[in-house]
């Protein structure tokens, strides 16, 4: 993650939770905010990344450091939006 410029965030998604889906389309429509990196990690098959930053629902979004370490993290779903997304970072 190191050589990735900027605030870094893991969007802990999941195929069949609809609200995963609205954040997605949403940043596949208009694209992650300047000076942030969107990592999507598969909610199902990552259970060692959510285990190591404690993500227990889809929709969560984790903001990492450039060694992977956490800063916050915040879950998004009442409101899966990338205003949600920008006003979650720490």
């Amino acid at each position: 993650m190191e050589q990735t410029e900027g605030e870094k965030v893991l969007f802990f998604h999941a195929s069949w939770c609809p609200r995963c889906r609205k954040l997605d389309d949403q940043l596949r429509a208009e694209g992650a905010p300047d000076g942030l990196t969107v990592f999507k990690v598969d909610y199902d098959s990552r259970t060692d990344l959510r285990q190591k930053y404690g993500v227990t629902l889809q929709t969560t979004v984790v903001f990492v450091d450039d060694e992977g370490e956490l800063l916050s993290s915040t879950v998004l779903y009442d409101d899966p939006s990338i205003e949600s997304l920008v006003a979650a970072a720490p």
